[in-house]
């Protein structure tokens, strides 16, 4: 890799590259599948929420797209008579409503994914304990920092908006 300045340059270089490959395969199986991006898009963040054991509800999802409650309306309803999600209404608050992969988009989703999942042990198996711990600070500071990045680009909604900017509807008494 060279010099310090070089390494720095072809990491921000290579971790580039991941990101657009996993751009790539999504694409990839949205077209397999028949979805348009958003929804591949939003059944990928749906899958990592859930498996991070922090399910989304529909307006985090909206949020996180940047739709209106009506356009993330149209993409679940759409993903939910596909088969691939479903809605779970919270135990403890009846009126919160989590968004979860169906068995069968889960299945699906795992037969795509898996095949990348086994791809990145083998890889893995080629490092240490110790240079995971680095590449694991690395991924997790990087993600945090784009995050970060991320949010003081995105506009945040004046008073009164939805996060997409729209007027919020007016309470009616």
């Amino acid at each position: 890799m060279g010099e310090d300045g070089n390494t720095r340059d072809e990491l921000v270089r290579l971790t580039q590259l991941v990101v657009v490959e996993g751009t790539k395969i999504t694409g990839v199986f949205a077209a397999l599948h028949g979805l348009h991006h958003t929804d591949a898009d939003a059944l990928s963040r749906v899958l990592v929420a859930q498996r991070r054991g922090a399910p989304l509800t529909a307006g985090e999802l909206a949020t996180e797209l940047g739709l209106t409650s009506g356009g993330v309306t149209f993409v679940i309803d759409r993903l939910e008579r596909a088969g691939h999600l479903s809605r779970v209404r919270d135990d403890t608050d009846r009126r919160k409503v989590f968004l979860h992969y169906s068995a069968d988009g889960l299945a699906l989703a795992d037969t795509f994914f898996g095949p990348i999942e086994k791809l990145t042990h083998a890889v893995m198996d080629q490092f240490t304990a110790d240079e995971l711990a680095v590449v694991h600070r690395y991924l997790t500071t990087t993600g945090d920092a784009m995050a970060s990045h991320r949010r003081s680009l995105t506009p945040q909604p004046a008073h009164g908006t939805t996060p997409a900017g729209h007027p919020a509807p007016t309470p009616r008494t």
